[in-house]
């Protein structure tokens, strides 16, 4: 199975679906992953209470990957992504393409700041687009990937109406027969109408609030760093069954995701998410 731009949030809410992705394919012994099969995570992850957030919340995620009748299925966060390019049997080089469909959910639940919530919540944004790819296996060792690709989305809820262009690469490897290890690097870019919707202070806001009146704009929104652990409980990845993973991720915010009140005032541009988590390989 390809990696179509691996996003530390999938390494770290979804490890079954990493641990798939490190069977070769054509392996000579017996494996799950050698057709069609099916990955349930499920985890709790630590997170900002918003983009820019200084306050952690918890909160219980889900998802599934896989491959069913050649189409490659990957996890995002609060999302997934279709993969419609066929493997090659034995092939070290992999290409990806399909769609991607993600709900984003920034301040559109419990805002642990008081301040901020006095701006209101966000209603949830519906992004959809496509996922472009490309992953090589065996770099290092006979077992491990390396891939590179790009998620472009835009609005679908017409809430902020614009682009969000989201790169990254991801390395995973096995440690052993029933563990593996993942890293993964993504940056971000968003048009204005985003920057808007979720930096922006309006005056209305800011008599609210008392935060000052801010025109947010598009731009490099951030830089993430991540990487995660995962142990089968058998000891053997190629038989399925049950995995337990945690990880951690570090996202630094730039431009007006960092310069916002809502972020320079109140919160702090740096950001750190951790969690812990199960999969069953069907």
């Amino acid at each position: 199975m390809r990696i179509p731009s691996l996003l530390p949030a999938l390494a770290l809410l979804f490890p079954g679906a990493a641990l798939a992705q490190q069977v070769p394919d054509g392996a000579s012994e017996p494996s799950v992953f050698n057709g069609d099969f099916i990955v349930v995570g499920a985890a709790v992850a630590a997170i900002p209470s918003y983009e820019g957030s200084d306050d952690r919340i918890a909160l219980p995620v889900a998802g599934v990957a896989g491959r069913l009748g050649g189409i490659g299925i990957s996890a995002r966060a609060a999302g997934v992504a279709l993969d419609f390019i066929s493997e090659r049997a034995g092939s070290r080089q992999g290409f990806t393409l399909g769609p991607v469909l993600r709900y984003r959910m920034n301040r559109s639940g419990r805002v642990a700041d008081p301040v901020v919530e006095k701006l209101g919540k966000l209603k949830g944004v519906i992004e959809g687009g496509v996922v472009l790819g490309a992953d090589r296996k065996g770099v290092f060792n006979p077992h491990d990937s390396l891939a590179f690709g790009v998620d472009v989305r835009w609005d679908l809820s017409s809430r902020h109406s614009s682009m969000i262009v989201a790169p990254g690469v991801s390395y995973l490897t096995p440690l052993s027969r029933g563990d593996v290890a993942g890293l993964a690097a993504t940056a971000s870019w968003v048009d204005t109408g985003y920057a808007r919707y979720n930096y922006g202070v309006t005056p209305a806001g800011s008599l609210a609030s008392g935060l000052p009146v801010y025109a947010a704009k598009g731009g490099f929104k951030d830089l993430t760093l991540g990487g995660f652990l995962a142990h089968d409980l058998n000891n053997n990845l190629t038989d399925g069954g049950l995995a337990i993973a945690a990880g951690a991720m570090y996202s630094r915010l730039f431009g007006s995701a960092a310069e916002t009140p809502i972020t320079r005032l109140r919160g702090k541009a740096s950001q750190w998410f951790f969690a812990g988590g199960v999969a069953y390989v069907f």
